[in-house]
């Protein structure tokens, strides 16, 4: 959701109530027509020119498209001190515990800034298994913004940047498409795919963005039901549901919720520190319906600190889940 730590540097160790003095507010007409979506690149690590490439970025594997597809999302949190250091010890930890495959995956980061951004660009194991989209940060609204990295064994194709007409704080939403094989192909030779349509957002934050909100989220669906998307759709990141009224803004999208718990077990937000707030279910994972199978939604990174410190690696914890794509015949 929101930082509750003073922005970069901070000393504080009390809990503050957010303020939306300390995020940036953009003069954005606040409507409800269509946000423009914006064409990007997606760009990978070359060994071979020393830098990163937008040539031949994704696909670079001649492999056929993988059955399942697995799907991470986590706000790496921008507003706490050490970005950088916060963001390196989440990518070990998801190489060493969550994702020691990394075949078949996508990794979707929300508030990341310019240290957080350079580290991960910088990351051995995501210079060698990843593509990342966008490919710097001229796209982002504003001095943060969200990032999807995508495994090089996947086919990954025609990125696109949303901004949201109706943020006043340089919200987003990232789309990129994926080829998926039918789990279920009887003629595994005809190697029969789908597209599957993968956006990563950070929706409006704070009371002031109950409003905002189901709109940001309407236009997201909006974007997974377009023709071409032969697979179906899915959104993950932090949607800010912080509000009773917030509860069904899936369902008024026409989503479904791949974790249908109010449990808390399935909090992602409230404790890393403890807040004012009470903990809640901030992060989701939405998706159409369709072909798409989604197998239970695993909470990670409970509890994580960058090594020797007492500093958390974010204020949320991540979302982790499995896809798969069936025929309808």
């Amino acid at each position: 959701m929101t930082p509750s730590a003073p922005p970069n540097g901070g000393a504080s160790n009390t809990p503050t109530v957010p303020n939306v003095t300390q995020l940036p507010l953009l003069s954005h007409l606040r409507s409800d027509s269509p946000p423009p979506v914006l064409p990007i690149q997606i760009k990978s690590y070359s060994p071979q020119l020393l830098g990163w490439s937008t040539t031949n970025s994704v696909g670079s594997y001649d492999t056929s498209a993988p059955a399942v597809l697995r799907l991470l999302t986590w706000n790496v949190d921008f507003m706490a001190a050490g970005s950088g250091r916060r963001v390196s010890c989440i990518l070990d930890h998801l190489r060493d515990i969550v994702l020691p495959d990394v075949s078949g995956s996508c990794i979707l980061l929300q508030e990341l800034d310019y240290e957080s951004f350079q580290e991960v660009l910088l990351n051995e194991w995501v210079r060698e298994h990843y593509a990342v989209t966008p490919p710097d940060m001229e796209s982002w609204e504003t001095y943060y913004g969200v990032a999807t990295l995508v495994s090089r064994d996947l086919c990954a194709f025609n990125p696109q940047m949303m901004p949201f007409k109706n943020s006043v704080m340089g919200r987003t939403a990232l789309f990129v498409d994926v080829e998926l094989s039918l789990a279920d192909s009887k003629d595994s030779s005809s190697h029969q795919t789908r597209v599957v349509r993968i956006a990563n957002t950070h929706l409006e934050s704070l009371p002031m963005g109950t409003e905002r909100r189901p709109v940001q989220l309407r236009h997201i669906a909006d974007k997974l039901r377009e023709d071409g998307v032969t697979g179906g759709g899915l959104v993950a990141g932090d949607m800010n549901m912080i509000h009773f009224v917030d509860q069904d803004i899936h369902v008024r999208a026409g989503l479904q919720d791949a974790c249908e718990s109010d449990d808390p077990s399935a909090f992602t937000w409230g404790f890393q520190p403890p807040m004012q707030f009470p903990p809640g279910r901030l992060d989701r994972i939405f998706f159409t319906g369709y072909h798409l199978e989604i197998a239970p939604v695993e909470v990670v990174g409970k509890g994580l600190k960058v090594q020797g410190t007492s500093e958390w690696a974010s204020d949320h914890y991540g979302l982790m889940t499995t896809i798969t794509i069936r025929s309808l015949i």
